[in-house]
């Protein structure tokens, strides 16, 4: 297959693609994606997660490798002609600590982000001196409940000493990711948002902040060299490069958070834009102009690889997962089923509360678990499939007027991205819960490779980022129904009402 690059940077050309890869924690996806957002074609590959006592979770870096490896050569199989590849862009799942030698191969396993073990190490890193540095200079505290980096390093130090011992840093997934290929270990401002150690107050500084990184105990010789967020980490190795059946030389561009390309991805560049991503978990989407954060509504920002912009953080916990979940529990062989039963049915009162691994925005709470109410004998599993889909769409409806009030205006409109975009139905519930038009994205699991690949093309300079609304494609638009509006309002009152009680502790 003639596989080819036009080189250096200065050669490349706007025929060619980007090669994407999205590593989700359900595994990667890998994509060639054109200047136009178009994606070629796309394959996927699984990555399993171990879960283990007291809320350990973890996953295998070299499982990880393989899984990237094996949908690359799917997708280069699935072409017959495809414009050459100009560079690689890596995004995926963050808070998540993968321990790395100096080539950026794995010395232990991945600290994925719903591992816990670390909270409490990060309790006793809160004083009142501290709570408020991280506050003012980064925008986050070590969390509580130890779904960060900071306590992952500890999880690694207690329970894997000698794969911390060996590692020459602790990164995120797509800066091992960039390291793999290159054999250069880096990190970016934004990337390195879960140790807490950068002054985000200044957008794009490559020097970490001697005081936070006092302060997040953290040793400073596994922190990684701190590059640009639209830099260049380095040319594709020669060795890699026939692993994955690509030229060698082909420029890496610097990692990103995956709700960062969902955004642009779905093009939310603004504060005047919105976006609604749902893929394992779900998240509202923007941009603003400066640092900011509230903890009581857990809406905050990361430093962007957009030019002097910040990501608006509003994680808003499971989405797909909580599908997912739900299509197992009620015994359904597969989602399409299940969506099948859910659009046959209406939810007959029944209320489905998504907090399955406690909530974030817009009310933070660790201890918060779901439930399933107002169910009676009439009901069965399609009440119950159909209940999912609309809790997760209410629980984005309560957190909608956070993050609108963050950004200082009301979205006109939202675009729907991620997996969950695939489904009609599920854009319908979204409009009618947020009252607000729903645009349901065209190839919507494409959403953070194309979000990478934009950003790519940008840092090669070939791709002018304002022009991403304009190069998106729209399925379908979902006006909100007003005869639902009513209900739909009430429903989202009783979910925020019955939040606190059903902490467990």
């Amino acid at each position: 297959m003639p596989w080819s690059t036009a080189g250096r940077c200065k050669h490349h050309h706007m025929t060619g693609c980007i090669l994407a890869i999205d590593l989700g924690t359900g595994g990667p996806k890998v994509a060639l994606v054109d200047h136009t957002g178009h994606t070629h074609v796309w394959r996927s590959a699984p990555v399993g997660t171990t879960f283990l006592p007291e809320g350990g979770a973890e996953q295998d870096p070299r499982e990880m490798w393989t899984a990237i490896v094996h949908a690359t050569h799917e997708v280069l199989d699935a072409v017959a002609h495809a414009p050459s590849i100009v560079a690689i862009a890596v995004t995926s799942q963050y808070m998540s600590t993968v321990p790395v030698a100096a080539d950026g191969t794995p010395t232990g396993p991945c600290i994925l982000w719903m591992d816990t073990r670390g909270a409490a190490h990060n309790l006793t890193l809160l004083t009142d001196e501290s709570f408020m540095l991280f506050l003012e200079r980064h925008g986050l505290i070590p969390l509580p409940s130890g779904n960060d980096n900071i306590a992952h390093a500890h999880v690694l130090q207690q329970f894997h000493p000698q794969a911390y011992a060996d590692a020459a840093a602790l990164v995120e997934p797509m800066d091992y990711v960039t390291a793999r290929l290159t054999g250069r270990v880096t990190a970016t401002q934004s990337t390195m948002f879960g140790q807490l150690v950068c002054d985000n107050r200044t957008w794009g500084t490559t020097d970490y902040d001697p005081d936070l990184v006092a302060a997040t105990k953290l040793e400073p010789a596994k922190l990684p060299q701190l590059i640009g967020m639209n830099d260049i980490v380095g040319e594709l190795t020669t060795a890699v490069a026939t692993e994955l059946g690509i030229p060698a030389g082909l420029p890496v561009i610097a990692g990103t958070i995956d709700s960062i390309t969902s955004a642009v991805g779905s093009g939310a560049l603004g504060p005047d834009a919105g976006s609604v991503i749902i893929g394992t978990t779900s998240v509202l989407v923007s941009h603003v102009g400066a640092m900011g954060g509230d903890l009581t509504t857990g809406v905050l920002t990361v430093p962007s690889p957009l030019e002097g912009k910040y990501y608006v953080m509003a994680e808003n916990g499971l989405g797909g997962r909580a599908l997912e979940w739900a299509q197992k529990l009620y015994g359904y062989p597969d989602i399409a089923t299940a969506l099948d039963d859910a659009q046959a049915v209406s939810a007959d009162g029944v209320q489905f509360l998504p907090w399955l691994l406690g909530t974030i925005a817009p009310s933070p709470n660790d201890d918060v678990r779901g439930a399933y109410i107002g169910m009676s004998l009439q009901h069965d599993r399609r009440h119950a499939l159909r209940a999912t889909l609309e809790g997760v769409a209410q629980n984005l409806g309560w957190l909608l007027p956070a993050v609108e009030s963050f950004v200082g205006a009301p979205f006109p409109f939202v675009r729907f991205g991620g997996g969950g975009a695939q489904s009609a139905l599920w854009a319908q519930l979204l409009a009618d819960c947020l009252d607000r038009p729903v645009h349901r994205l065209a190839e919507p699991r494409a959403t953070n490779a194309r979000g990478a690949a934009f950003l790519a093309f940008h840092a090669l300079g070939l791709l002018d980022i304002a022009t991403v609304p304009s190069l998106l494609h729209i399925d379908a638009v979902h006006d909100p129904d007003p005869t639902n509006r009513d209900a739909m309002a009430r429903c989202i009152a009783r979910l925020a009402t019955l939040h606190p009680a059903l902490a467990t502790s």
